[in-house]
């Protein structure tokens, strides 16, 4: 883990990464908590998504996704709000303890991408927020950040042991740590 650079001893660059993958697992752990289903916000259940989903509404960016909010989110917003829950608790679960990274940093970028279009022209909003929680997942799916710190590393090892372990559901398995 650790390598040497110009006559000092320095961490490797897979450490850091693995802390910073730890980190965006904890922040998804911790948003699902503020939307957890028993969170009673406004006579709400899912804490703040309720009021957030309105902000998206009356500032949208796009307006065929303000006709799907409208039309399709809230008379469905109990099966979205767990949905968004469970998103996200499967999201830090993946990134904090490095389990299918490839598939938490894909699901991640894309499950920002959905916020952003909602949440662009929202007041107060800051437009490079969304380029900064999209682009760590793609490079905790692109290097493969879970082969660090992470159960994807004692999976990739068992898996890769042998030629016949590579193949069917083991082979796709091992495409996603």
């Amino acid at each position: 883990m650790q390598f040497k650079s110009e006559g000092t001893l320095g961490v490797s660059p897979s450490f850091s990464l693995a802390l910073f993958r730890m980190g965006f697992g904890i922040l998804y752990v911790h948003a699902a908590w503020q939307k957890a289903p028993w969170v009673i916000q406004d006579g709400q259940p899912f804490g703040w998504l309720y009021g957030w989903i309105w902000k998206e509404i009356n500032h949208p960016t796009f307006d065929w996704y303000k006709a799907f909010l409208q039309n399709v989110f809230l008379p469905n917003f109990t099966f979205f709000g767990y949905m968004s829950f469970f998103t996200e608790i499967a999201l830090g679960v993946s990134l904090l303890f490095g389990l299918f990274t490839v598939l938490g940093g894909i699901g991640g970028a894309l499950w920002q991408l959905n916020i952003a279009l909602g949440s662009f022209s929202v007041p107060g909003e800051w437009v490079w927020i969304w380029f900064l929680l999209i682009a760590p997942h793609l490079v905790f799916a692109q290097s493969r950040a879970g082969r660090c710190l992470g159960i994807d590393r004692l999976l990739s090892d068992r898996i890769a042991g042998s030629p016949a372990q590579r193949t069917g559901i083991a082979g796709l398995l091992l495409r996603f740590v």
